[in-house]
């Protein structure tokens, strides 16, 4: 199958899966470049049910949460959806995310640093940088007020390459799940990165699992039917603002045939407009 590795069932089966803790602790070590001495090398994925949520509050939908062997809190989150307050959907998550660390009774001392990593499948910023970070600077100088914020962004329709062999092991990842990429230069990404190659290789178990199967396809359903949905609705209103267009035309006078030229509305159409507001 073509598979779509932005899919929310096979992207948490990848890097959501204790069995395969150390893909995910390769992914979050290449994007968020850690040297050797900083390395994360263990990881420990949360219950999401656990989280806790105000009583009228909305209520969180994370993707992947783990802990850290440093104690620090991660979210990786895919949204393939457009949404234009999606940086205040990310800081939300975020933000319950921090607030999770410290149950009642516990001093603010114990808060560990929190990292929020959001794959996108558009474009959310207007820079033509394809990964951003985001901490809290003080304005004047730029210094960081703290580290327990880090906020990563990843515009996947933004990044290019022109060279698959010389991309930086976080380049590696983007490319993985970028769909500018091919599988023949996924192929040669593995050559020179055990963990792309070992995704490939759960890709093809993955295919031959009959539950995730379903539960993929049925995913790819609802991604289809809420892409039809947006599409009807964007024409739908698209053909509301010609008739309102129309109808404030015939209001001045302007004839039938001049509106029906200039709104792409056929003569007809305007016509049973016209009858209808000197009916009103």
């Amino acid at each position: 199958m073509q598979l779509n590795r932005l899919n929310d069932v096979f992207f948490k089966s990848l890097l959501g899966d204790i069995n395969r803790k150390n893909l995910t602790l390769n992914f979050l070590n290449d994007i968020l470049n850690k040297d050797e001495e900083h390395y994360f090398t263990d990881i420990n994925f949360l219950d999401k049910q656990s989280l806790p949520d105000n009583e009228e509050g909305k209520a969180p939908e994370l993707d992947i949460v783990a802990k850290l062997n440093d104690g620090s809190l991660v979210n990786i989150e895919v949204q393939i959806a457009k949404q234009e307050d999606y940086s205040k959907r990310a800081l939300f998550y975020w933000s319950r995310l921090y607030a999770y660390q410290l149950p009642k009774g516990h001093h603010y001392s114990e808060l560990k640093q929190t990292i929020s990593i959001n794959l996108l499948n558009f474009n959310h910023f207007s820079h033509d940088r394809y990964h951003s970070s985001h901490h809290i600077r003080d304005d004047v100088d730029q210094s960081i007020l703290t580290n327990d914020l880090e906020m990563h962004f990843i515009e996947l329709k933004k990044f290019k390459f022109s060279d698959i062999k010389k991309l930086k092991r976080a380049d590696t990842w983007i490319a993985y799940f970028s769909s500018e990429c091919t599988d023949e230069e996924r192929t040669v990404i593995a050559m020179t990165n055990p963990a792309i190659k070992e995704a490939l290789n759960y890709e093809m178990l993955f295919s031959q699992d009959e539950v995730k199967r379903r539960e993929y396809e049925l995913q790819e359903k609802a991604i289809r039917d809420y892409n039809a949905t947006m599409l009807y609705n964007r024409k739908e209103a698209k053909r509301e603002e010609k008739y309102a267009s129309a109808i404030r035309y015939l209001k001045l006078g302007i004839a039938p045939e001049i509106i029906s030229r200039g709104s792409e509305l056929s003569l007809q159409e305007v016509l049973d407009l016209q009858k209808t507001l000197s009916q009103d």
